[in-house]
């Protein structure tokens, strides 16, 4: 007997979006240069369970965006990266394509792919740029 997930989507949809205003909140208070090392921690750790649940409930294009975003904030929580005023505003971006996406998902309706794939690649180009 399979378990029916779409049960659990109602209790992750709040949590997610919680979790957003949490992200978003840390990330005001990110100072450029040299931010708070638990700043930094609590807004990866935003972006590993969301895309943990995305994952775990199917959200592919939700969990893959947030794999990226994950990957350059660990590039963060790592040293390896700085925050720059240009940074803080993809990672600002980020949490509003994240709210789109999970509403669109939420509701069934489409996600603005485009828009999606544009800052995504943004995160990238970021991370490899350091």
């Amino acid at each position: 007997m399979a378990l029916d997930l779409e049960q659990f989507h109602e209790a992750f949809f709040e949590e997610a979006f919680e979790a957003l205003d949490t992200m978003e909140s840390a990330l005001l208070k990110l100072n450029i240069g040299n931010p708070e090392p638990e700043l930094v921690n609590t807004i990866f750790r935003v972006a590993h369970s969301i895309k943990g649940g995305s994952a775990t409930f199917g959200f592919t294009e939700v969990a893959s965006f947030t794999h990226t975003l994950e990957t350059l904030l660990d590039e963060l929580r790592g040293g390896r990266m700085q925050v720059t005023r240009g940074l803080s505003d993809l990672l600002l971006k980020s949490v509003d394509v994240m709210r789109e996406m999970l509403r669109a998902v939420q509701h069934k309706t489409p996600v603005d792919s485009q828009r999606v794939a544009d800052l995504q690649f943004d995160l990238e180009l970021a991370i490899l740029q350091k």
